[in-house]
């Protein structure tokens, strides 16, 4: 039976949980204090950077028959994942629709993403189905900005993290069939900026793709690039700092739901939401706590509350690579009709993933926002303003560690 993201052997460190503290905190303070020393000016380009890769490559990906050979996949994949949804056993031991659908495709979008870049828009069904359908479109407002995404985005966590039946075939086939008829009909009225701003998965999977090496340039050249350059190509918009930080609170309500603590309440279905909505809003305010720390030391005229959200994009990669490591080798075998074989990874390689995911996800963020902290600080305050939020990274991954720990 499918557990929400559950995860095998978390609470066996292979190092004492003191010592996998020490050891993350100190690896975000020591890349912070060694970047105040080697890197005094902006050095990411951003949209601008990149070395091109060869022409005739780029003509394959942009061609038609590859917009259309994806397009008709994704069709393809998602028509058949409704109809083992809808029709198969209503059972996930039976029926392997669950675990397509959180780990193939959820936990897919991550690697997917970062090898790839935004290769979801080109596969995602819901918007080849919208594009087949004529319609004289509207404009999106653009106060909306990101908000139909986290709307999106958190009725889908509510069914994986909440939901006490989240693993049940016809659940999943319910919310992916109302997903789908909203969002084309919406993507019909709106056109292919609905996609771009309202559904959720692209819009979490284009996120993750500014992480990638692949991207394009401002003229349009599909590049080899620092991943660091895609972060900043993402603009900032409205409910774009609260989407990602919707998704670093439901990993850290995910890291406590697995705690003896949170086990031995049996919160049920209200004390779940309301768990996932508070954990949510401590990491909103946490960030929100930080920036207005450093609004003091910077210059006039920026706002620093979206433009240092695309520095989260990192943890939030970090914190899903160790909220799904296991998840994703063990319960992905579902997906194939066979059972688990739970020997072919030790818990301390599963441990060892969750902690360097944490700490990687840190230190690349970390970096991120001190190359945008050096161009926008004043300068006789360029690392003292940088000290709030390097308290709260170092908070976060020791949040992140002791989550994954079990204790």
């Amino acid at each position: 039976m499918i557990l929400a993201h559950g995860l095998g052997g978390r609470s066996d460190l292979p190092v004492p949980l003191w010592l996998a503290l020490y050891a993350g905190a100190a690896a975000v303070v020591v890349s912070f204090f060694a970047l105040t020393v080697l890197w005094k000016k902006p050095k990411l380009r951003g949209a601008d950077a990149g070395r091109p890769l060869p022409l005739g490559l780029q003509r394959f990906v942009d061609s038609a028959f590859s917009r259309v050979a994806s397009g008709v996949l994704g069709v393809v994949l998602f028509a058949g994942f409704l109809a083992m949804a809808w029709a198969g056993p209503d059972s996930s031991s039976d029926n392997p629709a669950p675990a397509w659908f959180y780990v193939w495709f959820w936990v897919g979008l991550v690697p997917l993403s970062l090898l790839f870049g935004p290769a979801w828009r080109w596969l995602n069904p819901l918007r080849t189905v919208a594009s087949l359908i004529p319609f004289r479109h509207r404009e999106l407002p653009d106060r909306l900005g990101y908000l139909p995404a986290i709307v999106g985005l958190l009725a889908f966590l509510w069914l994986e993290l909440v939901f006490p039946h989240s693993d049940s075939p016809r659940a999943i086939a319910l919310f992916g069939t109302v997903y789908a008829v909203i969002h084309i009909a919406l993507g019909v009225v709106f056109g292919p900026r609905w996609f771009d701003r309202g559904d959720a998965f692209e819009v979490y999977a284009r996120l993750i793709a500014a992480l990638s090496p692949f991207g394009r340039r401002a003229d349009g050249r599909l590049v080899v690039r620092n991943p660091l350059d895609g972060l900043l190509t993402i603009s900032p918009a409205p409910w774009l700092t609260a989407l990602v930080l919707v998704v670093l609170g439901s990993t850290a309500f995910d890291g406590l739901t697995r705690l003896p603590f949170w086990t031995s309440l049996d919160a049920g279905v209200l004390g779940g939401t309301a768990g996932l909505a508070i954990c949510i809003a401590l990491t909103y305010g946490a960030y929100a706590g930080a920036i207005s720390l450093t609004r003091p030391y910077l210059r006039r005229g920026f706002d620093p509350y979206p433009a240092f959200a695309p520095s989260l994009i990192p943890i939030m990669v970090g914190y899903t690579v160790a909220h799904y490591f296991s998840f994703a080798v063990f319960s992905g075998q579902q997906g194939f009709g066979r059972a688990i074989d739970y020997t072919v990874l030790s818990t301390g390689v599963i441990a060892l993933v969750q902690i360097a995911g944490i700490v990687a996800g840190h230190v690349l963020a970390v970096t991120s926002a001190h190359d945008r902290s050096v161009g926008v600080l004043r300068a006789n305050y360029v690392k003292v303003g940088q000290y709030p939020m390097l308290a709260l990274m170092i908070g976060y991954t020791a949040l992140g560690i002791a989550l994954v720990s079990g204790s």
